[in-house]
C-alpha cells in the first residue's frame, strides 16, 4: 500500500478538470440504467452494458465471473493494483418517483413470483460514477503509474456476489490488489462524500423461517393450528429482544420485512414463511440477539402446540466493516485538499451505518494476507430538498435507500461519485507527474 504520491492535491484537480468526462453522457447512461433495472442473478443487460462501455474505454475485460460479474483492467506500469467496485444488481419494489425515466420493469423473482423492479439502493449511480470514474482515469494516465481493477459485483442485495466471484476465482483472474475502495450512496445532501476510519458497518445475519400448522377450513380453527397467527406472535415478540435483552448503549436492529402464509381467507394453511434480519455492531451484541431470536422462534412454536420444529435458515450472514485507519486518513486528507475552500461543505465525516455489504470478503484473498480497504458515503439526496428538511427539521423524513420514492438528483451526486474514486485511486497509485 506504499505510494509516493504527493497529497497536495492543487495538480490533481487541475488534472481531472482538464480531462472530465462527458457528464451528460454519464447521465444519460445513469437514465438508461435506472429504466432497466434486474434483479439479482438476472443482470444480464446491465452486466452487457457495463462490460461493452469498459471494452469501449480499452480495459482488459472478463465476463461472467460468479454469475453475471464483470472485471475490467487498465494495466499502466509499475505501482499498486488498486481495486474499484460497485455492485450490479436492483430490488424488487415498485418505484413511485415520479421520474421521467422511471422504472416500469418488472421480473420473476428467485421465488417464483413476478415482483416490480427498482434501483431504490443507487447502485445504478455507482456503476455510473465507477465507469465515469475508468473514463477518468484512462485519461489521465500519463499521470499515474499502477494497475486499475473495475469489479463490478452480482447479487450485493442477498449478500452472495462477493463470495460467488471469489470462488469462480477472483482473485486468480486480476493482479493481486493493494489495496480495496468502494463506495455507496446515501440520503445526505448530494455531491457530499463522507468519510470515517475503523468499524463503519455492522454485522448481519438475514433467516428465513418457517413455522408449522394444521391445516382447516377458517370455520373451525379448533381443529387446526394456525401458523399465521403463530408467525404473528413471534413477530411480535420478536421486537422484545432489543428492549429487554440488548444493553441499551449498543445498537441492535432486528427486523421483519417479509411474511407469507396461506391461500385464501377461508383456510387456515399447513405453514407460514418470513423473513428476519438480525443486524449490531459488536459481535457478542450480535450473537445474544441471533440466540435469542431462534429461541423465541422455538418457544413460540411449541406453546402454539405446532406440530413440526421451525425449520430456520441463515439465508445470509455479512462481517462488518472496519475500513483501514491509515488508508481512511491518507484518503480523507486527499479530499480536504483536493476540494480546498470546500472542503468543509463537501468533505464529512461518514454517519455509522448498522446496515452491511459484502464488499468486505473482497478484503480477504482466500490463503493470502487481508487487503487494507476503504469505504465511504456520498450524497445523492437533492440539495433543496435536503436544505428544506434541515430547516424544518424533518431530515428522518427524506427517502431512505428501499424506499420506493428514493431518487438522487445526478449532478452533483455523479460529479462527487467520479470524483472520489478518482481521488481515492491515485492516493494509492505511484504518481508521475
Amino acid at each position: 500500500m506504499q505510494a509516493k504520491a504527493s497529497l497536495s492535491f492543487d495538480k490533481w484537480r487541475d488534472i481531472f478538470e482538464e480531462s472530465f468526462p462527458d457528464l451528460e453522457k454519464y447521465s444519460t447512461l445513469y437514465k438508461d440504467l435506472h429504466q432497466h433495472p434486474e434483479l439479482p442473478c438476472q443482470k444480464s443487460r446491465t452486466a452487457s452494458v457495463v462490460a461493452g462501455h469498459l471494452e469501449s474505454l480499452g480495459y482488459d475485460v472478463q465476463r461472467n465471473v460468479g454469475g453475471h460479474g464483470v472485471i475490467g483492467i487498465l494495466r499502466n506500469g509499475d505501482g499498486t493494483a488498486v481495486l474499484l467496485r460497485s455492485e450490479l444488481d436492483a430490488l424488487p419494489m415498485k418505484e413511485n418517483t415520479g421520474l421521467p425515466y422511471a422504472s416500469k420493469v418488472k421480473q420473476v423473482d428467485a421465488d417464483g413470483c413476478t415482483k416490480w423492479v427498482m434501483h431504490g439502493c443507487g447502485h445504478d449511480m455507482h456503476m455510473t460514477s465507477l465507469l465515469g470514474a475508468a473514463d477518468l482515469l484512462r485519461k489521465v494516465r500519463d499521470a499515474w503509474s499502477g494497475t486499475l481493477i473495475c469489479v463490478f459485483q452480482p447479487n450485493e442485495e442477498r449478500l452472495l456476489g462477493a463470495k460467488a466471484m471469489i470462488d469462480d476465482g477472483l482473485f486468480d483472474k486480476i493482479p493481486m490488489p493493494g489495496i480495496v475502495l468502494g463506495q455507496h450512496a446515501v440520503p445526505t445532501k448530494a455531491g457530499t462524500i463522507g468519510t470515517r476510519p475503523g468499524r463503519v458497518l455492522g454485522f448481519l445475519d438475514s433467516l428465513s423461517v418457517r413455522v408449522y400448522g394444521k391445516g382447516t377450513h377458517s370455520s373451525t380453527p379448533e381443529l387446526g393450528i394456525d401458523p399465521i397467527l403463530m408467525g404473528g406472535c413471534i413477530i411480535s415478540r420478536l421486537q422484545m429482544v432489543v428492549a429487554r435483552e440488548i444493553d441499551f448503549k449498543e445498537p441492535c436492529v432486528v427486523t421483519c420485512g417479509n411474511f407469507h402464509g396461506g391461500t385464501d381467507a377461508s383456510i387456515i394453511p399447513e405453514y407460514a414463511d418470513f423473513k428476519v434480519d438480525i443486524r449490531s455492531f459488536n459481535k457478542d451484541i450480535q450473537l445474544t440477539a441471533v440466540n435469542a431470536v431462534k429461541r423465541i422462534i422455538e418457544g413460540e412454536c411449541q406453546a402454539a402446540n405446532s406440530p413440526r420444529s421451525p425449520r430456520i435458515v441463515t439465508a445470509a450472514t455479512c462481517p462488518p466493516i472496519d475500513n483501514d485507519n491509515e488508508a481512511t486518513v491518507r484518503f480523507t486528507e486527499a479530499l480536504h485538499s483536493f476540494y480546498g475552500d470546500k472542503a468543509a461543505e463537501t468533505a464529512l465525516l461518514m454517519d455509522l451505518d448498522i446496515t452491511a455489504d459484502d464488499f468486505v470478503l473482497l478484503g480477504h484473498p482466500p490463503g493470502k494476507k487481508p487487503v487494507p480497504y476503504v469505504y465511504w458515503n456520498y450524497g445523492v439526496t437533492p440539495r433543496a430538498e435536503y436544505d428544506k428538511a434541515e430547516k424544518d427539521g424533518t431530515l428522518r423524513d427524506l427517502p431512505f435507500n428501499h424506499n420506493p420514492r428514493f431518487a438522487p438528483e445526478i449532478e452533483p451526486s455523479l460529479r462527487a461519485g467520479i470524483e472520489g474514486l478518482a481521488i481515492a485511486s491515485v492516493v494509492f497509485f505511484e504518481r508521475r507527474a
